[in-house]
């Protein structure tokens, strides 16, 4: 009888296979890639946080040193030899484009630094100026109490307006900017009457009063100072200039002219030394004053 090919108890359970080293395996590795995965990720958060980090440094130093590029110089030359060379190398990085991040941070922080001592100084030299400014104020108060120095101080402020006045009446240039073309011909009549006077001064005597076409110069041996021994009121109130205060003509004649209410005309004070004061300057402007009424209006 032939031997059969297979043979055993096939009746019998089976051997179990045990499964648990190649799942663990696969968890191992699963987990190996969800960490690399996260590592991956955070490192590609974390550059674009340094990304964004570095273009903020960047961006704040380059409107500092616009805003001041004396700044740099002043970090870089401050006699310190191993400073000064630390400090331009950082600033050449910065410039290249190829400061890293601390590098960026360490420029950030030394012109912080350089502008809160400035800042610290200004504060100073604004607290010093004040303080002076108090202190001078007191003085000058002080100092005003004093009837002579007030009085001073009065006749130097009436002796600038005189001066602005006179000065804006004889000049051309300020008669054709507030186009005032009666003010340019009595101007040109006043300089052609005062130089035939000097083309002839050698026939005149130091003193001499002289009258010329209505108006009267006193020769002081050397020019020709005009006199205005007497003026109409009504000539004095339509003199009026453009862009000049009338009150400073009318304080000069209430100071130095005697006023007649009945012919209502002003005549100098020649009561001696308590009498008016000529001032030359406000003399030539009156008699341009004076001359510029005979002009009528165009």
């Amino acid at each position: 009888m032939a031997k059969p090919f297979f043979s055993g108890n096939y009746g019998s359970a089976l051997a179990r296979v045990d499964t648990r080293p190649i799942t663990e395996a696969g968890r191992a590795q699963g987990q190996m890639f969800a960490n690399l995965g996260q590592q991956v990720g955070g490192m590609i958060e974390q550059y674009g946080l340094n990304k964004e980090k570095r273009n903020k440094l960047q961006a704040t130093l380059e409107g500092q040193l616009s805003a001041d590029p004396s700044v740099m110089q002043a970090l870089t030359m401050t006699g310190d030899e191993a400073y000064d060379k630390k400090n331009q190398t950082l600033f050449d990085k910065v410039q290249s484009g190829n400061a890293s991040i601390p590098d960026l941070e360490r420029a950030n922080g030394l012109l912080a630094g350089r502008t809160t001592q400035e800042n610290a100084m200004l504060k100073k030299q604004n607290a010093d100026t004040l303080q002076q400014k108090n202190e001078l104020e007191l003085s000058l108060g002080k100092a005003l109490k004093d009837p002579t120095i007030r009085k001073a101080v009065g006749e130097a402020s009436q002796a600038e307006a005189l001066g602005d006045y006179a000065g804006s009446m004889v000049s051309e240039e300020y008669a054709k900017k507030v186009n005032d073309n009666r003010l340019l011909s009595a101007q040109t009549e006043y300089q052609q009457l005062k130089t035939e006077l000097l083309k002839s001064q050698s026939s005149y005597n130091e003193g001499d009063i002289i009258e010329k076409e209505g108006v009267k110069f006193f020769y002081t041996g050397e020019t020709f100072q005009p006199l205005n021994d007497s003026i109409s009121k009504k000539t004095i109130q339509e003199a009026v200039i453009k862009g000049l205060d009338q009150a400073v003509v009318q304080t000069y004649f209430d100071d130095n002219y005697n006023y007649d209410e009945k012919s209502q005309t002003y005549t100098f004070d020649k009561s001696g030394f308590f009498g008016g004061k000529r001032n030359p300057m406000m003399e030539e402007a009156i008699t341009i004053l004076g001359l510029r009424g005979k002009i009528k209006p165009s």
